[in-house]
């Protein structure tokens, strides 16, 4: 018994002894120890699960260690056993479908890590390396974002390289952080720690910003990032045509026009007096990335285009909130398809159908595009040197029977969509050149042909060979112009003309075969008869009898 009671003892103290052993080599394996989280600042996550409740701004966090390439440079500790979430976001009061970067270490069980652009979805970012978290020992997370929009996120300790890498090609600009876990998963988060050298590295010189710059942080603040505003139905829109150009043998008409679109957004409002700022301007590469832009989509483009994000795209931001986007070249490629076939007389109805891609956070109804007639559109919108001309153009909201709720179809193609504007241009060829240059050979021509009638001899042929080249020479140049993928009725006259010149020269071949070598029989009667018909005679190119 007394032998039993030893082997006992010295069982649970081996356990206790183990134990203790794997604390210590956990508690040593950052090289970080509880003791030194007294010189940090705590947050603390009981079971809230996954809520980001309470965001800090980052400029106002003493562990904000920026080297001269870098953008952000952040560093703390967590203790947890597993669902490490840390958002890093441009406002504090980000949706789900904004634009963020939402870095989870040890998800799945402490199993792997990632990035992700969306909170809870899209991961842009993956490591698999298990069981970085532990509750033993805090665990220090560096994250880094350079100037070229490169963010990593390194565990110092672990490796020299970062465990999660990502370069965003449109980086945002991160103003808050806040923290989170996942389930009932506890967490306690350090930060703004002093034994790491972060704090002294922070100058807390308050610095004196002019209104212009005060301006633009204030709206950065109220913000949220690139999201559509909650309230927003319809984006106004006006336009002038510049200039169109048709290629007729691929069906596309290519349009350009001075486009404004225009909206309200109650998150950009301000007030100008206390500012002294009525309105600010950017070009489109100076735009705030807050901003929210119109995703203006062409749904019967060519070939997948869309409008251009160019350095010409402007904006005006006004105190009362309303937005102006300006784009001073905006190029649309469609289809358009000539049904009649009667080149070069055509008139064409072609179609330009514009829609936005958002859809209301409030309603989940699609954002209409309405347009704005408050100035008429004048009867010739511009002058260019083209063959084409505008005849007609008319707007109309498209209404549609089936309620499309989707902006895509099953088979991932673009449809239309309840507030979608269609413009339909009614377009018309310069038939007139065509008409003179093409149409006069074949007056010409047929003038000659009349007159070969009077002449004899070889002056005859000769003058049959001149309408034969000529026509010849007009039929090639129209088949340069003309559209290869029907026959144009001009080419019907031209095969007409030829075909009749090379008919009268074969017959004046004929006629002087018989006047050279004429027949020894004579001819009956009622042939002579039949020959010196008037209306037989000029059928046969003959003179008159």
């Amino acid at each position: 018994m007394y032998l039993y009671r030893l082997c006992n003892n010295f069982s649970v103290a081996i356990c206790i002894i183990t134990l203790l052993f794997l604390q210590l080599s956990a508690a040593n394996k950052y090289n970080v120890s509880l003791a030194q989280m007294d010189t940090c600042k705590e947050f603390r996550i009981a079971n809230t699960g996954y809520a980001y409740t309470q965001f800090f701004h980052i400029h106002k966090l003493a562990n904000n260690k920026v080297n001269a390439n870098e953008r952000l440079h952040l560093k703390f500790y967590v203790l947890a056993p597993m669902d490490a979430h840390i958002l890093l976001s441009t406002n504090d009061r980000p949706l789900s479908r904004d634009r963020v970067y939402e870095v989870v270490i040890g998800a799945g069980q402490n199993s792997f890590s990632s990035i992700r652009s969306r909170m809870a979805s899209m991961r842009i970012s993956t490591s698999t390396m298990p069981n970085i978290l532990t509750m033993y020992d805090p665990t220090p997370i560096e994250i880094i974002q350079t100037k070229d929009g490169t963010l990593s996120v390194y565990i110092p300790g672990l490796k020299q390289e970062p465990l999660l890498n990502y370069t965003d090609p449109a980086p945002l600009e991160i103003n808050y952080l806040s923290f989170s876990s996942f389930g009932s998963t506890p967490a306690k988060w350090y930060y703004d720690c002093q034994f790491d050298g972060f704090a002294e590295e922070m100058e807390e010189e308050a610095h004196e910003t002019d209104l212009f710059h005060s301006l633009l942080a204030n709206l950065t603040k109220n913000f949220a990032n690139e999201s559509v505003p909650m309230d927003l139905q319809s984006v106004n829109f006006a336009f002038q045509l510049k200039s169109v150009v048709y290629n007729l043998e691929k069906s596309i008409l290519l349009t350009r026009m001075h486009l404004s679109l225009y909206w309200q957004d109650p998150r950009l409002v301000w007030d100008a007096d206390a500012f002294g700022i009525a309105a600010v301007s950017f070009g489109y590469k100076e735009v705030p990335k807050i901003l929210w832009l119109p995703d203006l989509i062409v749904l019967n483009a060519a070939h997948g285009s869309n409008t251009q994000r160019e350095p010409d795209i402007g904006f005006m931001i006004y105190a009362n909130g309303n937005v102006t986007m300006i784009n001073t070249n905006a190029e649309f490629v469609t289809w358009c398809v000539d049904t009649k076939q009667n080149w070069p007389h055509e008139r064409l109805n072609c179609g330009l159908i514009l829609g936005i891609e958002s859809f209301s956070p409030r309603t989940r109804e699609p954002i209409t595009l309405q347009y704005d007639n408050s100035m008429p559109l004048p009867v010739e919108p511009f002058s260019m040197l083209s063959e084409w001309h505008f005849r007609q153009i008319s707007i109309s909201q498209i209404v549609s029977a089936a309620s499309n709720m989707s902006r895509y179809n099953t088979q991932a193609i673009a449809q239309s969509m309840n507030g979608d504007i269609s413009l339909d241009f009614v377009i018309e060829r310069n038939g007139a050149f065509y008409r003179n240059v093409y149409t006069m050979p074949i007056l010409a021509c047929e003038t000659l042909l009349v007159l070969s009638f009077l002449l004899r001899g070889y002056r005859r042929g000769g003058l049959i060979l001149v309408v034969f080249f000529v026509i010849s020479m007009g039929l090639m140049f129209v088949t340069k112009h003309a559209p290869t993928a029907y026959i144009p009725n001009i080419l019907y006259a031209y095969r007409h003309v030829m075909r009749t010149a090379a008919f009268c020269y074969l017959l004046h071949v004929a006629l002087i075969w018989l006047e050279l070598y004429p027949p020894k029989p004579k001819p009956f009667d009622w042939l002579m008869s039949l020959l010196n018909v008037s209306a037989l005679r000029l059928l046969l190119c003959m003179r008159l009898a």
